[in-house]
């Protein structure tokens, strides 16, 4: 579907321009108003121009070119509106589906309506609905209610109601008294009901934000189209202990909600609800994405792609904000989770579903991308589907609670209120830790009647399906009060291999390459033991959905990056896409790695396509991530039997560095900064030596200085005390310091790599800080050696993100032109564009010029002298003197990219490489 432009113009203001009055400017010469945008990204205005049509397919040149002239705006994108689907099951194209009717509480309330979105509407009203046929009872679920209210009971993936009296082992974790209690979860959706009685209690405004109707109460239209959001919350923090509904997996959590999905949406709409006050906010849920119709390739915009940037580095103190992502419906059309740029990324917890049998659902995408499963829906009319509260304008009892939410949609909830019990457990886990957390203590065994689990290189198990397997929070909260935050991520880039290598049309043909690495051994870099590989792919291939793409790593693991998809049958490419896969976690980086690249689709190919670059994006630490608080059960968690265990330097067959690790969280662990508070001062006593000398009281200390003759020996203060004198001599004798304090000690100023706090103490700077105004990673003034500045959002980084290119002379990560996914050298030189546009001359359009043509790599060609004789011919073989526009039809076009394509494959060629052809399919 071709992109709708808006009338709204994104722009980030000039660093220098510091005072509103320079964007006035701006807004009054380009006839437009602006406004700041909510959230927490800085200095980006939105531009609202009234002369340019709503809605165009055609990008608007001449007012992007005006606006973008003025000195004072840095970087501009013109908006488009972007297509989101809810991930909740899509039921009634199924056959044999009669939905559960609501559960009726006898128990009457009355809330004040509040809202005016909270009006009746004929549409809204619930008809009787046939009952399905008895479904699956796995035990009597009323054995094991522990709360009175009335949908507990329903609630099976709690209380032991899945196949075998399985769940996800939440019990142990209340019992510990872990109810998320401290924690702040956001929804970001349509809103939610935030009068529901089920929610009230729990509702937080400061972690809630109207996008679509720009004000602060997210209450969703009550047309019946908008309770996805409401619904979710109920999953994380219902409140328990009351007559309403069933209970939230974090039921003393605070829970707001982001207004979003009800309206147009795009970048801005994006980034405002990701960065929605992440000082405050610690895990936002989000169960939407892309189009899950087995053909789309879309991701988020560069705005909301540095919103993720800005929630890791700068959410929570810098902890980093935790973002829970529903992996994707696409199931009965074969879609793939690593086509969806929001699951297939290192900042989300990307959560897949399992039935209440413990196998895979009807909608589920298989992907590498995922990390951990909870339970949802299944089978219509065969397996349960999750219960929680309903949005009901009118609160009518007997409307205000559900048993039919699905999909991932209801997954990535569960996993959202899991989170927050870990966070009340250890508030201290960074958005990393988090990661670990899953990975550590995920179950496969729940769900292996399931086909598809394998072994890792680490003796781990995983699945396509499932990620690391079914979530545990009493595992999660158990290891969570020993953990002791991971080393700095490190970030290792490939060379990138540029050589063209065709990709042959017959099926079953496989193409192998080859890359050997090192891990960036020995330099600041170094990945010794990974997290996360992207393997970042351009490539040219029609259909592009007969391939399956496959990596496999030095220690034997093989990793699926791309599943067929039959119904992705565009003219489009891979335009560097970074296919991500968790598979390889606490695997080597070093040695050969392989990518596998097959025609394994059905579907005709006319001409051979092109593997252009692949280059591998390893994500990890240099030396043993797992320290747990307790050196015992350390010790015990490096038994290989133990699902904890990582891999020791022999299973690596490489050292793993030197002794233990301390926590690198600015405020609790710091650098060579030891005992920050002692010293202090904080009952100082009457000084011994004074200025002038006189009248000094001689108190019995055993810092009284005395010579031969027993007597008193008066010395000066410090000249780093201040005036309230000191104990002894010395500038660690300081009643209280002139300047700064440094590990007990009195100083003139901070040394390097730390700051002075409010009270005049000096705190380590982040680590990737070589100077700083703050402990957090967006505090620095100059990064550390080997880390480069990303100049909009005041961070270092190892390696620059995507849509970034890195400048060399100064070291700074530059953003590339709004329309640029990547780029090179400067900002406006294109490597590659956003999935909407096609590209001429190292720039991105939404179209292509006058005098060119689309080429099926979405590259825009211009042949003159091609054109001219086409033309010429046209005018002498036809009756007609209209010398019109010149197009190319589909013979010509279809000769000229098959000769282009020609050109290209016949040098490829490479000893890394292979081809094979197969008759069967991989």
């Amino acid at each position: 579907m071709d992109a709708l432009y808006l009338r709204e113009y994104l722009a980030k203001k000039n660093s220098l321009s510091k005072k509103i009055t320079q964007v006035e400017n701006v807004s009054n010469a380009f006839n437009a108003t602006a406004k700041n945008l909510v959230g927490s990204l800085k200095d980006y205005y939105l531009f609202h121009n009234k002369r340019i049509t709503k809605r165009s397919l055609r990008f608007n040149n001449e007012h992007h070119s005006a606006l973008k002239s003025e000195p004072e705006v840095r970087w501009l994108q013109q908006l488009h509106e972007k297509i989101r689907r809810k991930r909740d099951g899509h039921f009634s194209a199924l056959p044999g589906y009669a939905p559960y009717d609501v559960i009726r509480s006898s128990t009457g309330f009355g809330v004040s309506l509040t809202s005016p979105r909270l009006a009746y509407t004929p549409s809204a009203v619930y008809h009787p609905l046939v009952p399905r046929a008895p479904r699956i009872q796995y035990r009597d679920a009323g054995t094991r209610s522990i709360f009175p209210d009335p949908l507990f009971k329903e609630q099976w993936y709690l209380n032991g109601g899945a196949k075998d009296g399985l769940d996800m082992n939440i019990e142990p974790a209340w019992q510990k008294g872990y109810t998320g209690k401290g924690v702040v979860v956001s929804i970001l959706d349509d809103g939610i009901q935030t009068n529901h009685p089920d929610l009230a209690q729990n509702y937080d405004p400061d972690a809630s934000f109207d996008i679509n109707g720009n004000d602060s109460d997210p209450t969703p239209q009550d047309n019946g189209d908008n309770k996805h959001g409401t619904r979710c919350a109920g999953e994380v923090a219902a409140v328990a202990f009351n007559n309403y509904c069933g209970v939230g997996v974090a039921y003393n959590a605070s829970v707001g909600g982001v207004r979003m999905l009800d309206g147009k949406v795009n970048d801005v709409v994006e980034a405002q609800a990701l960065s929605l006050n992440p000082s405050h906010i610690d895990i936002y849920s989000a169960s939407w994405g892309p189009e899950d119709d087995g053909s789309t390739v879309d991701g988020p915009g560069p705005l909301a792609r540095r919103a993720f940037i800005y929630g890791v580095t700068s959410g929570r103190q810098g902890k980093g904000s935790i973002f829970v992502w529903a992996s994707g419906n696409g199931g009965r059309y074969t879609d793939s989770c690593n086509c969806d740029g929001y699951t297939n990324s290192i900042f989300t917890l990307s959560i897949s579903s399992a039935t209440q049998g413990g196998f895979k659902p009807w909608y589920l995408e298989e992907c590498s991308s995922t990390l951990a499963t909870t339970y949802s829906s299944g089978t219509p009319g065969h397996d349960k589907s999750v219960a929680t509260v309903d949005m009901d304008g009118r609160l009518r009892p007997d409307h205000i609670c559900t048993v039919e939410h699905t999909g991932t949609s209801a997954s990535a909830p569960l996993a959202a209120g899991i989170c927050a019990l870990a966070l009340e457990a250890n508030p201290n886990l960074t958005w990393r830790d988090m990661q670990y957390l899953v990975v550590y203590t995920s179950r496969p065994a729940p769900l292996e009647k399931e086909s598809g689990w394998m072994l890792n290189g680490v003796k781990r198990k995983y699945s396509h399906k499932f990620g690391y397997g079914l979530m545990d929070a009493g595992a999660m909260v158990s290891l969570a009060e020993q953990w002791t935050s991971v080393p700095p991520q490190h970030i290792c880039k490939s060379r990138e291999n540029n050589e063209d290598r065709k990709i042959e049309g017959t099926y079953g043909y496989t193409l192998a390459t080859h890359m050997d690495v090192n891990g960036c051994a020995g330099t600041i870099n170094e990945v010794r033991y990974l997290e996360h590989v992207q393997c970042r792919i351009t490539l040219r291939f029609f259909p592009r959905g007969n391939l399956r793409i496959l990596l496999t790593s030095p220690m034997g693991t093989t990793s699926t990056l791309l599943f067929e998809r039959p119904r992705d049958i565009v003219k489009s490419n891979f335009d560097d896409w970074p296919f991500l896969s968790v598979h390889f976690w606490g695997e080597k980086a070093e040695g050969r790695w392989t990518l596998q690249i097959i025609n394994g689709g059905r579907r005709r190919v006319n001409q051979p396509g092109i593997l252009s670059k692949w280059q591998l994006i390893f994500y990890g630490t240099a030396i043993q991530p797992l320290r747990l608080k307790n050196d015992l059960i350390n010790q015990q968690l490096r038994g290989s039997a133990n699902p904890y265990a990582f891999p020791t330097e022999s299973d690596l067959t490489q050292s793993a560095g030197d002794g233990g690790y301390f926590n690198m969280d600015p405020i609790n662990g710091v650098l060579s900064f030891q005992n920050l508070f002692t010293g202090a001062a904080s009952n100082p006593e009457k000084a011994i030596a004074t200025v002038d000398g006189h009248n000094i009281p001689t108190p019995q200390r055993q810092n009284v200085m005395a010579d031969a003759n027993n007597k008193l020996v008066l010395h000066d203060c410090d000249p780093e005390c201040d005036s309230q004198g000191c104990y002894g001599r010395g500038p660690t004798q300081c009643v209280a310091c002139k300047h700064y304090r440094l590990d007990n000690t009195c100083v003139s100023r901070c040394p390097p790599r730390s700051f002075p706090n409010q009270g005049g103490v000096c705190w380590p700077c982040h680590e990737s800080c070589e100077t700083c105004a703050g402990a957090g990673q967006d505090s620095c003034l100059t990064c550390a050696p080997a880390h480069l500045h990303v100049t909009d959002l005041a961070v270092c980084l190892q390696v620059c993100p995507e849509g970034y290119y890195e400048n060399y002379d100064n070291k700074t990560c530059v953003p590339c032109e709004a329309n640029c996914a990547s780029c090179q050298d400067r900002p406006d030189y294109c490597t590659s564009c956003e999935h909407h546009l096609v590209m001429h001359e190292h720039k991105c359009f939404s179209s292509c010029p006058l005098h060119t043509y689309e080429t099926e790599d979405y590259k825009v060609e211009r042949d003159m002298q091609k054109l001219i004789k086409y033309s010429c011919r046209l005018y002498v073989n036809s009756t007609s003197t209209s010398r019109g526009r010149c197009s190319r039809n589909s013979s010509s076009s279809s000769s000229s990219s098959s000769s282009s394509s020609s050109s290209s494959s016949s040098s490829s060629s490479s000893s890394t490489s292979s081809g094979s052809r197969s008759g069967s399919k991989s």
